[in-house]
């Protein structure tokens, strides 16, 4: 009823006439517009029935969500294609995906799944990797948006140790990420947000081992894992390369006659 209902007042509101010709009916109480009852109850049982359809469909989907959440597994889904369908919802394209899902406990296969892509999670979309929920049996999945943003590192991952006060910012770690989130929903743990662990001890043990195992990037500083060294200068150029080259743009016509001999005479005259 709290899916069906909110709908069903939408649905009376988009076809509000039907109502309308009813109220109208009853207090006009005129035989001669007999065609408002009959028109407006006609409207107002067919925005129920759409509303209940729509309902219907939305408590599945929604159903489906909580049982993969609760017994399904967590994967990966590697996007093999995407094709454009030129349609849109709500001024959201829908595409058509080409995917290879794989995972702890799940045998890997293929399969084209055609699906609304919210523009916030486009971005996401570009690093082909997704995050997925997965029934190993029957091979039924669902894209996890929240958690596809954290592996394509849209969307921030930073973690603090409590006991020494020190944070990690692991946005873009996609492995470790994918092994916290399997931490989490083996825990039955929400994953999004700000989530204090301290009350599940063992829980929190399992995902501070991946952090300082990978090590991360302390927020707010750099990375003192990685060291950059600069590059060695290129060695000088003879005579006879920068000859050549400034022969093939000339050649190329990216430089005039005058230019050319401008340039020609000035590296004649360097030797």
């Amino acid at each position: 009823m709290r899916t069906f209902v909110p709908i069903l007042a939408f649905s009376l509101l988009c076809g509000i006439v039907g109502p309308i010709f009813l109220v109208a009916y009853f207090v006009i109480g005129d035989p001669m517009v007999g065609w408002m009852f009959y028109t407006g109850l006609a409207i107002t049982i067919l925005d129920v029935v759409i509303a209940f359809f729509i309902a219907q469909f939305s408590y599945r989907g929604k159903r489906r969500r909580f049982e993969l959440e609760q017994t399904g597994r967590l994967g990966v889904a590697d996007v093999l294609s995407v094709e454009q369908t030129n349609v849109q919802v709500n001024n959201q394209p829908m595409m058509k995906l080409r995917l290879r899902i794989h995972g702890d406990g799940i045998a890997p296969f293929e399969a084209d799944k055609r699906l609304v892509v919210p523009l916030m999670h486009l971005a996401a979309l570009n690093a082909r990797r997704l995050a997925v929920l997965v029934d190993p049996y029957s091979g039924q999945f669902e894209i996890d948006w929240q958690r596809t943003s954290l592996l394509a590192g849209s969307a921030p991952a930073r973690f603090t140790d409590t006991d020494t006060g020190r944070e990690f910012d692991l946005s873009g770690h996609s492995d470790a990420l994918m092994e916290i989130m399997s931490v989490f929903k083996n825990n039955n743990i929400p994953f999004g947000g700000t989530v204090d662990l301290r009350s599940n001890p063992v829980a929190r043990q399992q995902v501070m081992d991946i952090v300082r195992r990978v090590g991360g990037q302390p927020a707010g500083g750099p990375d003192l894992r990685k060291v950059d060294y600069a590059a060695p200068p290129a060695p000088p150029r003879s005579p006879s390369q920068r000859l050549a080259e400034l022969e093939a743009m000339r050649g190329a016509g990216n430089i005039s006659d005058a230019e050319y001999q401008a340039v020609r005479t000035r590296i004649l005259g360097e030797l």
